[in-house]
C-alpha cells in the first residue's frame, strides 16, 4: 500500500487479489489520508466494493436500466404484467421526489420514510418500488448492502355503498340517460349498470369484469369463473346471483364465447375504465353520492355483507381473490350494530337466569 501527494491532495494505490486499486483520499492531511486508506482496505476484506471502483448512478439513471431490464423478460416470467405495471406507477410517484436525483449508495432508511403519496396505498406503491430497484442493484453488485425500506400502514376505505346509495345508483340508472342538451343518450346506462350489479354480487374486480368471457360463466352452477388477475388468488369462483344472471342475459346476444364487454376502441378487444368511469361519475351526481365514494366501494360492500352473512372469513378471501387474511380484513367494514345486539341478547340472557 501506498500515498502519494499530486498537489494538495492525497491519493492510494495498491493492488489486492490481482487487482489494482486507486483513488483520491479527498484531504490534504496525511493522517486521515492514513485512515482513508484504511477503510478501503478494511472495505475489500469484508468482501465489499472499495469505494470509488464503480460509478454508482443515481436513482433516476438506474429506473432506465431496470424498466429495459423488464421489458427484455419474457411475458410468462416474473414479474407478471400487473407487478410490471405497479411498478410503473410507483415509478411515477418516486420521480417526483428528491430521491431520484440522489445516488444509489446514499439512499437511507431516512430518505425512504420522507415518501409521501396522496393515499396509504399510493405511498407504499412506492414504496415497494424502491426497495425493488435497490434490491436490484444489490443483485447487480452496484451496492453492498441494501437499506430497510419500511412500509405505511394501510386503512380500510371508510366510505361504502350502503344500500340506501345502492337503491339510489339502481333507480336512476333504470331510467333513460339525457345528454347535456336534454336529449335522450343513446349510448344509455349500459355497460356501467350491470358492471356496478356484478361488483355488488361478486366482489370482482373492476379489470376482472371488464375482461369477463360468456365461456366463463357456468349458468347451471350459479357461479363466474375468474381465470386471472392481479395474484395467484386472483384465479376462483365468484357467485353468480339471480339479479346479475338476469342482467347478463339481458346483455346477452347469440354467441356463447368471446367478451361479455366487447369494445371496437380498445386494443385489448373489450372495454376499459374509460367506458365505465363517464357513466359512473354522472350516476353518482344524479343519485347525490357523496365524491368520496368510487366505484371499488362496491367490492367493499360485497366483502363487508359476506363477512356479516356467512362468519367465515377463508371463504370470504378466497372469492375476493386475496392472498391474505389481512387484506380482507381491509375490505371488511365491523357492523356496530350487529354487535350491539349480540351484547343485548347476552345481557337479557344474563337477566332471565337472574
Amino acid at each position: 500500500m501506498s500515498l502519494s501527494k499530486r498537489g494538495n491532495t492525497w491519493h492510494f494505490a495498491f493492488r489486492w487479489n490481482g487487482k489494482r486499486y486507486r483513488g483520491t483520499c479527498k484531504t490534504s492531511r496525511a493522517q486521515e489520508a492514513r485512515k482513508v486508506e484504511s477503510l478501503v482496505l478494511a472495505r475489500l476484506l469484508e468482501g465489499g466494493r472499495a469505494p470509488g471502483s464503480k460509478r454508482i448512478p443515481t436513482l433516476a439513471d438506474f429506473s432506465n436500466r431496470f424498466f429495459n431490464w423488464l421489458e427484455t423478460l419474457p411475458a410468462d416470467r416474473p414479474p407478471k404484467a400487473p407487478t410490471r405495471r405497479y411498478y410503473q406507477v410507483g415509478w411515477r410517484i418516486l420521480e417526483s421526489t428528491p430521491l431520484a436525483c440522489m445516488k444509489l449508495d446514499h439512499i437511507t432508511t431516512d430518505h425512504a420514510s420522507t415518501i409521501e403519496g396522496s393515499s396509504a396505498a399510493n405511498t407504499n406503491n412506492a414504496l415497494r418500488t424502491l426497495r425493488r430497484l435497490l434490491k436490484k442493484a444489490h443483485e447487480w453488485q452496484l451496492l453492498s448492502s441494501v437499506p430497510v425500506v419500511k412500509l405505511v400502514e394501510e386503512h380500510g376505505r371508510e366510505e361504502l355503498i350502503d344500500p340506501c346509495m345502492e337503491q339510489l345508483l339502481l333507480t336512476v340508472t333504470a331510467g333513460p340517460r339525457f345528454t347535456p342538451k336534454g336529449k335522450e343518450s343513446r349510448v344509455g346506462w349500459e355497460p356501467f349498470r350491470t358492471i356496478l350489479l356484478i361488483m355488488l354480487d361478486s366482489g370482482l374486480r373492476p379489470g376482472e369484469i371488464f375482461r369477463m368471457r360468456w365461456e366463463n360463466i357456468h349458468w347451471d352452477k350459479g357461479v363466474i369463473f375468474n381465470p386471472r388477475g392481479k395474484s395467484r388468488k386472483s384465479r376462483r369462483y365468484v357467485p353468480l346471483t339471480e339479479r346479475v344472471k338476469a342482467a347478463l342475459l339481458a346483455h346477452k346476444e347469440v354467441a356463447n364465447e368471446g367478451w361479455v364487454f366487447p369494445s371496437k376502441k380498445a386494443c385489448s378487444g373489450h372495454i376499459t375504465d374509460r367506458e365505465v368511469s363517464k357513466q359512473w361519475l354522472e350516476a353518482k351526481r344524479l343519485a347525490g353520492v357523496p365524491e368520496s365514494v368510487v366505484l371499488y366501494c362496491a367490492r367493499h360492500r360485497f366483502s363487508t355483507d359476506a363477512m356479516e352473512g356467512t362468519g367465515n372469513v377463508m371463504a370470504v378471501m378466497d372469492a375476493m381473490g386475496h392472498q391474505s387474511v389481512n387484506t380482507t380484513r381491509i375490505y371488511s367494514h365491523s357492523n356496530v350494530m350487529q354487535i350491539r345486539e349480540a351484547i343485548e341478547r347476552r345481557n337479557q340472557q344474563l337477566s332471565a337466569a337472574v
